[in-house]
């Protein structure tokens, strides 16, 4: 079981179904990063948030797949 905590909600979202949404990608290239809109969905409810700092290694990120392993190594971040 997975938990995650961010400070703009009053609630612990567990358990999520999670997507990105590649269409929203920023990057930052002076910081080898990008930022992407994320939706959390449960049984009961829909959370989305920016996620920013996610380090890339190049930013050719190369298809959804691997788009979602760096968005997944930077919610280790908000993990409770």
């Amino acid at each position: 079981m997975v938990t995650y905590k961010f400070e703009q909600f009053n609630v612990e979202i567990v358990n999520p179904t999670i997507s990105a949404n590649e269409d929203t990608i920023q990057l930052q290239v002076s910081q080898n990063t990008i930022s992407v809109d994320v939706t959390f969905t449960t049984d009961s409810a829909k959370f989305g948030v920016y996620l920013t700092d996610i380090v890339v290694q190049n930013l050719n990120y190369e298809g959804y797949e691997n788009l979602m392993v760096r968005v997944n190594e930077r919610l280790k971040d908000f993990e409770v």
